[in-house]
């Protein structure tokens, strides 16, 4: 079963680290939450999102070292290098 999401719920970005929903804007097809991490650092992210955990902003906490952007990031750039040199 899959644990609710609501006001206060804890989350974590891959920037600001932990913080809380602070408010769940209800929708017919996806709720919007909107999460404070502290010292003027928000996010919005649907439940949708949260519940894959493909965005900034996931319900566990991230592995210490590379998060999953970094991974991305090093395949893109990986990608444009071969592209560009021919490889």
């Amino acid at each position: 079963m899959s644990q609710p999401i609501k006001q206060y719920t804890i989350v974590y970005h891959d920037k600001y680290g932990k913080g809380h929903i602070l408010s769940v804007k209800y929708r017919k097809n996806d709720n919007l939450l909107f999460c404070s991490f502290g010292k003027s650092n928000y996010g919005f992210i649907t439940e949708k999102q949260l519940r894959r955990g493909d965005g900034d902003i996931t319900l566990t906490e991230p592995k210490k070292g590379t998060s999953s952007r970094d991974e991305i990031d090093a395949d893109l750039e990986r990608a444009l290098r071969n592209l560009f040199s021919g490889g």
